[in-house]
C-alpha cells in the first residue's frame, strides 16, 4: 500500500465529509444561480428607484412596520403574499424590489413573484437593516 492510499483510507470519514460539504455548496450555488432573481444592494436599489421607477414591496409583518419603512413601499406581508399576489399584478412588468428586515423573507417573496410571472424581481440584500446602515431615509407612520 502506498503512503497516499494509506492516508486516504485512514481518513476516509474526513474525505467523505469534505465531499458532502462540497456537494452541498455546489447545490446551493446552482440553486441560487437558477432562481431567476438577484440580490441587490441598497445603492443599486436607489438607482433602480430613481432611474427605472422600481416598485418596493415590504414583506414584513404589520407589527414590524413601527421600525420604519422605505418611502412609497407597498406593504404586503409574506404570510399573505401568495393569496394576495393578484393585487400586485399591475407591477408585473416593472422592476420590483422586495425587502424584509434582513433579506431572508424577501428571497422567498421573490420566488413567489417569479412563479406569478413577474419579470424583473430583486431582493434587497440585508433588508431594511442594510438600508438603514447605508444611512438612507425611512418613514415612520
Amino acid at each position: 500500500m502506498t503512503p497516499e492510499s494509506s492516508f486516504f483510507t485512514e481518513n476516509f470519514i474526513l474525505f467523505a465529509a469534505l465531499g458532502i460539504i462540497i456537494a452541498l455548496i455546489l447545490r446551493m450555488e446552482i440553486k441560487r444561480a437558477m432562481r431567476g432573481f438577484k440580490n441587490i444592494t441598497a445603492a443599486e436599489a436607489v438607482q433602480l428607484i430613481n432611474k427605472e421607477d422600481a416598485v418596493l414591496i415590504d414583506v414584513r409583518e404589520s407589527n414590524e412596520l413601527t421600525q420604519g419603512s422605505i418611502r412609497n413601499a407597498k406593504h404586503m406581508a409574506l404570510s399573505v403574499l401568495k393569496q394576495r399576489v393578484e393585487e400586485l399584478k399591475s407591477f408585473a412588468d416593472k422592476p420590483v424590489i422586495a425587502y424584509c428586515k434582513s433579506g431572508n423573507r424577501s428571497n422567498e417573496a421573490c420566488e413567489i413573484l417569479k412563479k406569478n410571472n413577474f419579470t424583473n424581481v430583486m431582493s434587497l440584500k440585508g433588508g431594511i437593516e442594510a438600508w438603514k446602515v447605508a444611512n438612507l431615509p425611512v418613514v415612520k407612520k
